[in-house]
């Protein structure tokens, strides 16, 4: 199991390294917020100030969007840098800049991750969680959808693993198989709803095949509030296990 403590960087002088390298790249930075997908648009650092702890971002396109992230308790900022995978909290943003260059102030965060491979960790979902993926699959009989509720046996911010005992949706949980309108429940999280392709199928036992399989699937429809809530999830449960090993 990848040891989440690695990805994520808690001293200020390194933390400060690495949003100077995403200002001086001028990279394009995700900024999620708010309770909808759309709350969220692509903005870049334009200056930091080490010694008021502060960095500038770009504003949005649109108002509405700027005034929605001013309400928010929490700003999710994700971006990319030569293949590896950052994100960040941006918390208590206020107007700055000029009316001609308007801008927003956020304190300099205190952590940042900064996974520095192209795929992210994957850590096993306890049984013990309220944690399911809701699959839509047709009936067969009636040709209508229904949803079925698949325990989740691992996750990662890019992909999920489920199992399935029942030979009925074995059939239709062939690799290439692409299922819409997927709920992703994870405990105290908010529901998500993804697109997902299967990628492989393999027995949970090798010693009992065909009876518990465990689907590997990719999220088509990834969003930075998605990867956001998943990782927070997954941090979640790695804190929660180092604390029973203690």
């Amino acid at each position: 199991m990848t040891d989440i403590a690695k990805y994520l960087v808690r001293s200020q002088k390194q933390v400060l390294a690495y949003l100077n390298l995403l200002s001086t790249e001028r990279c394009l930075i995700s900024a999620a917020f708010g309770q909808s997908d759309k709350d969220t648009f692509l903005t870049a650092i334009m200056d930091i100030d080490e010694k008021k702890q502060t960095l500038i971002i770009d504003c949005g396109p649109k108002e509405y969007l700027n005034k929605r992230l001013l309400d928010s308790a929490i700003i999710k900022c994700s971006t990319e840098y030569k293949g590896i995978k950052v994100q960040f909290e941006g918390r208590k943003v206020k107007k700055a800049g000029s009316p001609g260059q308007p801008a927003f102030l956020i304190p300099i965060p205190s952590s940042i991750y900064w996974v520095q491979r192209r795929q992210f960790y994957r850590i096993r979902s306890p049984l013990s969680k309220q944690s399911y993926c809701a699959v839509l699959f047709k009936d067969e009989a009636t040709g209508q959808e229904k949803s079925v509720k698949l325990p989740l046996h691992d996750l990662s911010a890019s992909g999920v693993c489920f199992l399935n005992q029942s030979k009925n949706l074995k059939e239709q949980l062939k690799p290439a198989t692409q299922f819409s309108k997927c709920s992703l429940v994870l405990q105290d999280e908010a529901p998500l709803s993804i697109d997902l392709e299967v990628r492989h199928t393999t027995p949970q036992q090798s010693n009992t095949p065909g009876k518990i399989e465990r689907i590997g699937c990719y999220i088509t429809n990834s969003t930075p509030r998605i990867e956001s809530t998943i990782l927070r999830y997954m941090q979640t449960v790695e804190r929660e296990i180092q604390q029973m090993t203690k």
